[in-house]
């Protein structure tokens, strides 16, 4: 679930609102709230009241070991 909503946070731009995650990732509401404040816990990405996760550099290097995104600076193999 970490992953499919840090995916979700990287393709909307970096930053989206916890109902656009829900309505994304098809769970509730409460749900996704929960998932994102438990990986702002996790310094995955910050969540502030206003309920909008942005990805943090941690964030990004989960993505990058998992292949999701490059890493700064690479080319993309031929």
């Amino acid at each position: 679930m970490d992953e499919e909503a840090l995916e979700i946070i990287w393709k909307e731009g970096g930053e989206v609102h916890v109902h656009r995650v829900a309505d994304l990732m098809k769970i509730s509401y409460d749900y996704a709230r929960t998932i994102l404040y438990s990986m702002g816990r996790r310094d995955y990405i910050d969540i502030g009241h206003d309920e909008i996760a942005v990805l943090t550099n941690k964030g990004k290097g989960i993505l990058e070991k998992r292949g999701i995104i490059r890493k700064a600076g690479e080319e993309k193999a031929v």
